[in-house]
């Protein structure tokens, strides 16, 4: 037996740091094939970086491309995926037909679906036919254990049929470069698909989940992704919003007809202009599966908002050097400008015009097209199909993705410190008794206060900053107390930070140089 005296307890209990926001997670929905070992309409969380997707959704799948696509960006956040099995319906089919006879030795390049993925390159030798040219095509297509289409030989044409039924198989590109003297290529588009799988419940799997991003391919119907995440924008204590993104492939007047229905905050559309050139060229301007461009801009989007991660490929900011990590302060900086290094260029004359784009953005569509050097392809202003408030009148909240992630993320980082600061307090309209855990309207307030002012420095820059800013927020803030129910009713204004996206400036002549 041992004594000490005096009896001395020092207890230790957290520090009271701040809480950030939660890692980012995209959810995935699209077809499996019959390959795949997955089951249809579960959810599949957490797929690792090892190419397990082939073997779950089968190698040749949308869902597979999609998820494989995101990973050659975006290895640090989590992936989860909800796949469907095709339903009883229709595959789209296509050809690639070839008159006469190579009068020249020479090569012609095929991409079927995608100009990164799915490119096929024949060499033609003097006097080959269109048989064989064909014979050769489907023998490479067939080799390709990514191919997105099955292919047969059919005398002088090669005729293809998307690996899924339904009506996605409806908007893969097929282009043709190269020519070859004597052979005439003519592409039939795909077409024809019909019947996509049943839609209803399908989120029923991702109950209580949070999902920032939802990829969603462009031929679903979009009602059912919308209900999903719109109802999840302000639910009771958590935070559950997100955004969906899917890419379509249409007419100018197509995709304003398409966006000008939709007025949600959560719906993020892209917008591929479509091209009609049957010797060489049917489908999207972009050359790449509308599912997976989608696949690759969640990729971004997530990587930019996951915390810490380098995103130096994909910000162009040579005067913010914090700028090149990920994490809440990216809510704030433009999309606009990121480079998509997995898509190629858009060949001279097609894509929309400046003035298009102009177009699309106003009714909600977002537009990927080349840089002014025709290098590399680049996002425009990211939009929402975000136009108007319940009244019907011109709203400009949510136009933006930017304004979207600013306020989701200064949402989440008061739901989240607000829990951890007043965790197990008590109430009181009164004093504060020292030593206690208790709150207060005036340690609330100056909580809140807190947070705003946090939210506008360096590390966060999503609040403006400055007196002015800091004054309003505070004139605008109201705390109220019902101690009989236990609740606190907060209400506050917010000055966020915006986007530069314009420069007006008048440039006048001038001869003299004083006065």
């Amino acid at each position: 037996m041992t004594i000490s005296k005096p009896e001395v307890t020092v207890n230790i209990v957290s520090a009271q740091n701040l809480v950030g926001l939660s890692s980012q997670k995209i959810l995935f929905v699209g077809q499996m094939t019959s390959a795949g070992t997955a089951t249809a309409g579960a959810l599949v969380e957490d797929i690792d970086n090892t190419g397990i997707e082939d073997t779950l959704f089968g190698a040749k799948s949308m869902l597979a491309a999609m998820i494989r696509a995101a990973k050659r960006i975006n290895k640090q956040v989590r992936f989860d995926a909800i796949p469907l099995d095709d339903a009883a319906g229709t595959e789209a089919t296509a050809s690639i037909a070839f008159a006469g006879a190579a009068t020249a030795a020479g090569t012609l390049t095929f991409y079927i679906g995608s100009k990164k993925n799915n490119a096929y390159e024949i060499d033609v030798a003097l006097t080959d036919t269109g048989a064989e040219i064909s014979a050769a095509l489907v023998a490479a297509i067939t080799a390709d254990t990514h191919a997105c289409a099955t292919a047969v030989v059919d005398s002088l044409a090669a005729d293809l049929t998307y690996v899924h039924a339904g009506l996605e198989g409806n908007f893969v590109t097929i282009k043709i470069e190269g020519s070859v003297a004597g052979i005439t290529p003519t592409i039939t588009g795909f077409a024809s698909g019909a019947t996509n799988p049943t839609l209803t419940g399908i989120f029923d799997v991702a109950e209580g989940i949070r999902y920032q991003t939802v990829v969603w391919p462009s031929s679903y119907v979009t009602t059912t992704v919308n209900s999903f995440l719109e109802d999840r924008w302000n639910v009771s204590n958590q935070v559950l919003d997100g955004v969906y993104i899917t890419e379509k492939i249409d007419t100018l007047a197509n995709l304003k007809t398409a966006a000008g229905l939709l007025n949600y905050k959560s719906a993020n559309l892209l917008g591929n202009d479509s091209v009609s050139i049957a010797a060489s060229h049917i489908g999207g301007s972009l050359v790449e599966l509308p599912h997976v461009v989608s696949a690759q801009y969640a990729a971004i989007r997530a990587l930019r908002l996951e915390d810490g991660t380098d995103i130096s490929r994909y910000v162009i900011s040579p005067y913010g050097a914090r700028d090149s990590f990920g994490g809440i302060a990216i809510s704030s900086l433009p999309y606009a400008n990121t480079p998509f290094y997995e898509l190629s260029t858009i060949d001279t004359g097609l894509g929309f015009s400046i003035e298009e784009v102009d177009e699309l953005e106003e009714v909600g569509i977002t537009v990927l097209g080349d840089n002014l050097a025709n290098t590399q392809v680049i996002l425009g202003n990211a939009v929402t199909t975000y136009k108007t408030d319940a009244g019907a009148n011109p709203d400009l909240s949510f136009k933006y993705l930017n304004y979207v992630d600013t306020i989701s993320s200064i949402r989440e980082y008061y739901v989240n410190n607000f829990k951890a600061r007043f965790a197990d307090s008590r109430l009181t309209a009164g004093d504060l008794v020292q030593g206690r855990s208790m709150a207060n309207a005036q340690s609330i307030r100056a909580f809140a206060i807190g947070i705003f002012t946090t939210l506008s420095g360096s590390d966060y820059v999503l609040t403006q900053a400055g007196e002015d800013a800091r004054n309003y927020f505070i004139n605008n803030l109201v705390v109220a107390l019902d101690l009989s129910l236990g609740k606190v009713t907060i209400t506050m204004k917010c000055p966020i930070v915006t986007q530069l996206r314009e420069i007006i400036a008048t440039l006048q002549l001038s001869f003299v140089t004083a006065g």
